[in-house]
């Protein structure tokens, strides 16, 4: 076992450990309970409860862990707007598979001989319309910027406005100006 000299100072990389073990720990608050889940240093030591302050203090833990949430949750948005798109593209692939089935059933068969088929060619045209046109906008207002974002919203207000529509709304503090 290493001796755990206290004159020897940690290391960087030792530091940058210690966050490492506090984010995955799921960022605990309380110092005690950071000290006890860090591990031990090289030379087998661990921190005080006032260094670990310290350290969460001076090295920012916890603004740096808000940027790696903020990312994570940034992450886990795109994807679930990438599934949504995914899913609606497969529906406009239904859609014009029933519209094509339908067209054919009538061709085949005569306008007249089949409602079913009629239907099939108007609901698959509807679905293919919708789910197409919804997932072209969700790709697209997926890549718009926030400045973008925020003046396409006002244009709809001001459209709503003009229409007389009544649009409620709460006001949400921006995360960035913190």
């Amino acid at each position: 076992m290493p001796n755990p000299n206290p004159l020897i100072a940690y290391t960087s990389h030792y530091k940058e450990t210690c966050f490492i073990a506090w984010y995955s720990a799921g960022r605990p608050d309380k110092i005690p309970q950071i000290q006890e889940i860090i591990p031990e240093d090289e030379n087998g030591r661990k921190p005080s409860i006032p260094t670990v302050a310290m350290w969460r203090d001076e090295m920012g833990w916890d603004w740096r862990a808000d940027e790696l949430d903020a990312k994570a949750n940034s992450i886990v948005d795109d994807e679930l707007i990438n599934h949504r798109v995914l899913m609606l593209k497969e529906q406009a692939a239904i859609g014009k598979e029933l519209q094509l089935k339908g067209i054919e059933h009538i061709r085949e068969q005569g306008f007249d001989t089949s409602s079913s088929a009629l239907g099939a060619v108007v609901k698959g045209a509807e679905l293919e319309r919708t789910s197409r046109g919804i997932s072209e906008r969700l790709v697209k207002i997926s890549k718009l910027s926030n400045d973008r974002l925020l003046e396409s919203i006002g244009k709809l207000l001001d459209e709503a406005n003009e229409s007389g529509e009544i649009i409620d709304v709460d006001a949400v503090e921006d995360k960035e100006d913190d």
